[in-house]
């Protein structure tokens, strides 16, 4: 089986030092992003795809509301999550949650498994 290579590994990117970087994984307010780190001053610098997708999920978290539009399927509602948001917290089709009722304007979920 051959191992899947990131096309991270062939982009190149010198600091604005002058510096050589290497690769690395390294968490925005506690977002995981791609990004380089220089060898020489230690700054890191963000993939630009990785960091636009970063700041979309920190402006939802810290707006702590995201609008969404109530559906019906069959004779139920549904609401989607926003796949970025989904992605964020590790959410995927199969997953469980228990969910309650605040108030008539506030429900609360709750990721299980």
């Amino acid at each position: 089986m051959r191992k899947k290579t990131d096309p991270m590994d062939k982009i190149k990117v010198q600091c604005p030092c002058g510096g050589e970087t290497k690769n690395i994984k390294t968490n925005w307010k506690d977002i995981p992003v791609r990004g380089w780190k220089c060898v020489k001053c230690g700054e890191e610098i963000l993939h630009p795809l990785d960091a636009e997708k970063a700041m979309e999920i920190a402006k939802a978290i810290e707006k702590k509301e995201l609008t969404v539009k109530i559906r019906k399927v069959g004779k139920s509602l549904t609401m989607t999550i926003p796949s970025k948001l989904a992605q964020f917290a590790g959410l995927e089709e199969g997953t469980i949650a228990n969910w309650g009722i605040n108030s008539k304007k506030e429900l609360v979920v709750e990721i299980v498994g």
